[in-house]
Parts: structure tokens; sequence; C-alpha cells
């Protein structure tokens, strides 16, 4: 009430604002509370109605670089999921110094809601690059990812096939670009491997040294990387109701500093699944070869009609 006794709207602190739907690195965004506490501005849902796995990898690796020297960039993010997040609530990012040493300097991150429950539990590494022998998986641009089409221009009989892996549809997000070369063969149930490869960026470019370069990166690097796990049995579900996906974990190595709103050529593959568990490997190079970062995600793959 104000003097008057006129009642006053109270703003909702944990309810998340509005986004315009562009620039991805306002989604990996966070507001300091507190030293080491921070707060996430806004939600990006997904098909099951939780949080995208990769705003929570982003801004969890934003939190981490908040806290963490200036001239140390992203070197490795650990995180696991641990509980679906509500997107339209907000999520606080406690971070604890681990180390501050000569060469690298560590951070453990924990997020929960308003509700009180922890969603998230990760570790960043930070180094600046260091002399030593160099080595890298080679690559060679094998198409011009400009001249691919865009998911929305993919006939709709050939998305329907994937009907039986859950979330995945003609949907992009619009922070995003994604290009998927041969897509008739790598995502034909016929032809279906255990492996995909993909073009992706972020639409918005990033200021000149950003430092949420490494939380863009890491918002991206959710985007399919389980679908090497699941791809390859598409044949086998067709005649079952569609998977439940759930991210359990994911890692990223950070090979060098890059800027991920330029093409970034992402080749993934699934060496098991098994137990309802399967695990995606994915080898990040830009378009001139080099190889820029490692993701690796164990995600949870089982039939909703089987569960107890």
């Amino acid at each position: 009430m104000d003097g008057q006794g006129i009642r006053v709207a109270q703003r909702d602190d944990t309810a998340c604002d509005q986004w315009d739907n562009q620039a991805a690195e306002a989604l990996v965004s966070l507001e300091t509370v507190a030293p080491l506490r921070y707060r996430s501005r806004f939600g990006d849902g997904n098909l099951n109605r939780r949080s995208y796995g990769g705003q929570i990898l982003g801004q969890a690796m934003m939190a981490a670089t908040l806290s963490a020297p200036e001239d140390r960039p992203a070197a490795m993010l650990q995180l696991l999921f641990l509980r679906g997040a509500d997107p339209t609530r907000r999520i606080i990012f406690d971070a604890q110094v681990l180390q501050d040493g000569k060469r690298f300097s560590s951070r453990h991150v924990v997020g929960h809601q308003d509700d009180g429950r922890t969603v998230l539990s990760a570790h960043a590494t930070f180094c600046a690059p260091q002399p030593g022998p160099r080595h890298a998986v080679p690559f060679v641009p094998p198409e011009d990812p400009d001249g691919l089409p865009e998911l929305s221009m993919i006939p709709d009989a050939l998305m329907t096939q994937l009907r039986p892996l859950g979330p995945y549809s003609q949907h992009v997000k619009p922070s995003m670009d994604f290009r998927i070369p041969a897509i008739e063969r790598q995502l034909s149930a016929a032809t279906a491997e255990p492996r995909l490869r993909f073009w992706i960026r972020s639409r918005q470019p990033l200021a000149a040294g950003s430092r949420a370069q490494a939380a863009v990166f890491a918002y991206l690097s959710d985007w399919w990387l389980n679908f090497s796990s699941v791809g390859g049995h598409l044949r086998e579900l067709q005649s079952r109701a569609p998977l439940y996906l759930s991210s359990l974990n994911h890692c990223i190595w950070f090979h060098r500093t890059f800027s991920p709103d330029a093409w970034m050529h992402v080749e993934t593959e699934s060496p098991c699944a098994d137990g309802g568990r399967g695990l995606s490997i994915a080898r990040v190079h830009d378009r001139d070869g080099a190889m820029l970062a490692t993701s690796i995600q164990e995600t949870l793959m089982v039939h909703p009609d089987d569960d107890a």
C-alpha cells in the first residue's frame, strides 16, 4: 500500500524478463546479486516445457567466467543436470573459488530456483595459453554452409521420420543458424547411423573480446548433440512411442579462444548406448580447419511406456 491506501504492484523478482528472441548473448547474461552470486534474466524453454539445456550450460559458464580472472579464457566446463528447470523462473547461481594458481583458475557453480531445488552443479577451469607441443585432428570443410538449406525448407515427409525421437523437429531457435549437409541421407530412417555432422553459429555477432564467447558456445553446444545416440535407431523405433530424452551431464574442452558467431562444423558420434543412457562425442572445427573444442554428453533415452 502507498500513503493513500492504494495497492502498489510488486515486481516479482523470481519471474524471468521477456526476451527479444534474437541474441543468444542475452540468454546467457546474468545479474550480479552479491559477490560470487548471480541471477539469470531470461528463460528459454524446450519442447518438454523445461529450460533448454544449452541455456543452463551457457549461464553456468557465464557465472564461472564472471568470477574468473579476465586474462584467463575458458579451458573446461563440466556440468551435471540435476533437475529440470522452470524456464519462466530465474535461476540463482552461486560460484565458489576453488583455485587461483600459477596457471589455472577453477570455479564450482551451483544453480537453484526459488522453490529451493538445486538444478545444476558445474565445474569450470580457466587457463591462459601455455607453451607446449601442439597437434589436432585435421579437417577440410567439405561444403559451404551458406549454401545449405535451413531446416524450415526441408520436406515435411523427411522430418516426419524423426517423430520417434521425441523433441527432434524442424524447429530451430531464432538465436542460432543451423544447417545439416546431406540431410536426406543423415536423417533417413533407412540410412541413419550413430553419427551426425552439421554447421552451427550464433546469429547475432558478439562484440570483439566479449567475455560471453565461451558461454554462448556452451549454449550452442547442446543443440542436436545427442542425435548421434538415438538417430541410428530410427528404423527400429518407427513403431514405438516417441523416446523421452533428457541431458544428464555435459562436458566441454575449449582448445582455443574463438567467437561462436562464425560458422562451426560439428561432427558427432556415439560410441555406445546401453541401459537407457547414450554417449555422444563432438569435435568442433572452424571453416579453416582449426579445432576449436570437444564436447561430450550423456543422455537419458527411454521409452515412456516402459517406465514403472
